[in-house]
């Protein structure tokens, strides 16, 4: 029969390795990514901004809703960061922008499998983790790439905007 110190013992391993990712049973979501945040929506949301105009504020960043531009969105895997309202475009379509910094070219070719119709996979040097995947008002921040988590967040916020065709409201 274990002994109590061995039960601490055994618990704090097993906590231990848990946070870092390389426990067999833990989701990779909680390995590699933070929960999904939900965002409040932007009052100036509704706002298309004409060609030249200068970027606005946001609420967040990346930002999840806002003013936007008014032209049709990137798509695939891009080699340029976007700016906010190109990145607000996306999202207010019902694309999934999932922006990442500093990884090394195996995550990068990984991340580029998430890449189609309606997710897009793009630089972005001012991130605040390595990897940020963002939808209609919806963000989540990994550590590192998780392509299970990441899967989940597009399967869950794909078409979501409200220019999207899940949506259940008329694009503005």
């Amino acid at each position: 029969m274990p002994t109590l110190p061995g039960l601490a013992l055994a618990a704090l391993l097993g906590a231990t390795l848990a946070a870092c990712g390389t426990d067999p049973g833990a989701s990779g979501a909680r390995a590699a990514c933070g929960p999904v945040e939900r965002e409040r929506a932007d009052p100036s949301s509704a706002l298309h901004l004409l060609p030249g105009a200068p970027e606005p504020a946001y609420l967040s960043d990346p930002p999840t809703s806002g003013p936007h531009r008014s032209s049709p969105p990137p798509e695939g895997v891009l080699a340029q960061a976007l700016d906010r309202p190109t990145q607000v475009l996306i999202l207010e379509g019902g694309g999934v922008l999932v922006q990442h910094r500093d990884l090394p070219e195996e995550d990068l070719a990984r991340l580029s499998a998430l890449a189609g119709d309606e997710v897009v996979v793009a630089p972005n040097p001012d991130l605040d983790a390595p990897v940020v995947a963002t939808a209609w008002l919806a963000k989540q921040r990994c550590q590192a790439v998780d392509l299970e988590a990441l899967r989940r967040f597009v399967d869950d916020h794909v078409g979501r905007g409200p220019g999207g065709a899940e949506a259940g409201e008329p694009p503005h």
